[in-house]
This record gives structure tokens, C-alpha cells and sequence, in this order.
């Protein structure tokens, strides 16, 4: 399968959305896509000891230089003269690798960590790919990390019923299991926790879109409808009390519609921008 045919059938929100690019440049989206998605894919199904290993592995070889892992391969000739990039896949590399088994986070600096490793980088990844200024990178880290908020909001149960519980315990004090199989005690931490991290991910999504001016127009679109696309889940959730219980939430097609095109519109629209996101301040 080409990274273009992995972007298409994988990446639901994102997909529609990099059609704003040229094709040039959805092709680099499309390679940095199929990567990290490999490095999931291996974490998510096949998983133990040795696959934790060759990340492990991997990580140090995008340090070193050294390596020949075909992953490690194509994300050199990707990155190449773009070390910011580089580093942020290795780190997503290393946070993967220790998330190959069952997975139970204790703390919100520890989840924090987690979106970094797993989110934050990609933003980071993608400012690099088109050489936009470190100094907006923070904010491409929040938008990152936002998304993963998100997409951890929406799969409570599927993540509970293979182990993993991402909600902090500080939040959800309860076990996997109790959370699968909806014990009342544990179905209503839940729906407290999703709240909460629904509200941390608006004030991410906030400071994420003080950059998006800083980005080339077709990216920015592309960035401002899949932002849109994943505010819109977070939405659909509030729309069912919060609680993931109640059945997978997602947006749809028509929601999506609307949600694109208002929010690029509102995009587009002249305004002066200000330091109004909550968790970095504007370069």
C-alpha cells in the first residue's frame, strides 16, 4: 500500500482535509503519515517485549544517524536537513515503545507527557516538513496535543476492554475492567474525566490556532478543517453527557461539512490575532 492509499483509508479526519494541499505536498504528509502509523500499527497489534525493542532501537538510530531499520531509512530521507523533525519522531518513537502493553496513566503531567510524545510531535513534524519557525512550534505541539485529547475522550471503553485506561487515576480512579464492563462508580468518573479533558483539549485547540497564521494558506486550511473535524467528536460527546458508554461518538458527514466551512471561513476572515491561547504565549 502507497502512503497515499494509507493516508486515504486510515486517517478519516485528516484525509479529507490534506486535499487542500498540492499534490507535492500531500505526498510528505502522506510519507509522514504512513510512518507513524507503522510505528502505532506495531505498538497497537502485535505489541510484547520485542517490539518495544526495536523502537527502542529505532529511537537511538534517529539520534545516532546509525541504523538500518527501513523506518529509520525513510525518516532520515524525509527529515534530511530538518532536525527538529527528526528529534520529534524519535520521541514519538520512545513514547509508542513504552505503550506496547497494557498502558494505565497515574497523573495529568504523565497524560501530558503522553499527548506530547504521541501528538505534540506530529504538529512539530509537520511545522518541519514546511519549514515553519520554531518559535510557533509550541503552538503546533497544543493543536497535537488537543487531537489526542480528543481522540482518548472518544475511545474510554475500546482502550479499557484491551487494558488501557489513558484517563489520569487522579480523574478515574478505577481499573480497565471496571470501566469495560460499566460499573456505575466507574461510568460516572468517566463522564467527570471526559468533561474535564474535553475542557483542557478547547483550551489547547485555542492556543493551537493563535499559529495557524504563521502556516502557507493550503496547509493552514488543511490544518483548520481537521482541527474542526476533531472539536466537532468532542462536541458529539458533550451531545451524549460525556460518557463514552453510550456508544462511539463521531460526526457526521453533514456535520463535517458545516464544521469545515465554517470554521475556514472564520479562518479567512481579516482579524487581528493576539495572544489569546491559554498555554504558550505568541512569539
Amino acid at each position: 500500500m502507497t502512503p497515499e492509499e494509507t493516508l486515504s483509508r486510515h486517517a478519516r479526519s485528516f484525509a479529507p482535509a490534506a486535499r487542500a494541499l498540492s499534490r507535492a505536498d500531500r505526498g510528505r504528509i502522506a510519507r509522514l503519515y504512513a510512518l507513524c502509523r507503522t510505528v502505532d500499527d506495531l505498538a497497537d497489534t502485535i505489541g510484547g517485549s520485542q517490539v518495544a525493542a526495536r523502537l527502542i532501537q529505532l529511537a537511538r538510530d534517529l539520534r545516532s544517524g546509525a541504523g538500518g531499520d527501513p523506518l529509520a531509512i525513510e525518516a532520515r530521507a524525509l527529515f534530511a536537513g530538518r532536525p527538529h523533525g527528526l528529534e520529534s519522531f524519535a520521541l514519538l518513537v520512545e513514547t509508542v515503545a513504552a505503550d506496547t502493553g497494557t498502558t494505565c496513566i497515574d497523573t495529568d503531567a504523565a497524560l501530558d507527557r503522553y499527548c506530547l510524545g504521541v501528538a505534540g510531535t506530529v504538529g512539530v513534524m509537520v511545522c518541519a516538513l514546511f519549514d515553519i519557525d520554531p518559535l510557533w512550534h509550541a503552538r503546533a505541539t497544543d493543536l497535537g496535543k488537543a487531537m489526542q485529547l480528543t481522540n482518548i475522550c472518544r475511545d474510554v471503553v475500546a482502550d479499557a476492554q484491551v487494558g488501557r485506561r489513558y484517563l489520569p487515576y487522579t480523574l478515574c480512579p478505577h481499573r480497565p475492567d471496571a470501566i469495560a464492563s460499566g460499573t456505575p462508580a466507574a461510568r460516572a468518573d468517566v463522564r467527570r474525566a471526559v468533561a474535564e479533558l474535553l475542557d483542557r483539549a478547547d483550551g489547547l485547540y485555542a492556543s493551537g490556532q493563535v499559529g495557524l497564521p504563521a502556516l502557507p494558506l493550503r496547509l493552514r486550511l488543511a490544518v483548520t478543517a481537521a482541527a474542526a473535524m476533531y472539536a466537532g467528536i468532542g462536541d458529539e460527546l458533550r451531545a451524549q453527557s460525556c460518557d463514552p458508554a453510550s456508544g462511539r461518538a463521531f460526526v457526521p458527514v453533514w456535520r463535517k461539512v458545516w464544521l469545515v466551512a465554517g470554521s475556514v471561513a472564520s479562518d479567512l476572515r481579516p482579524r487581528a490575532y493576539t495572544t489569546r491561547g491559554r498555554h504558550h504565549a505568541s512569539p
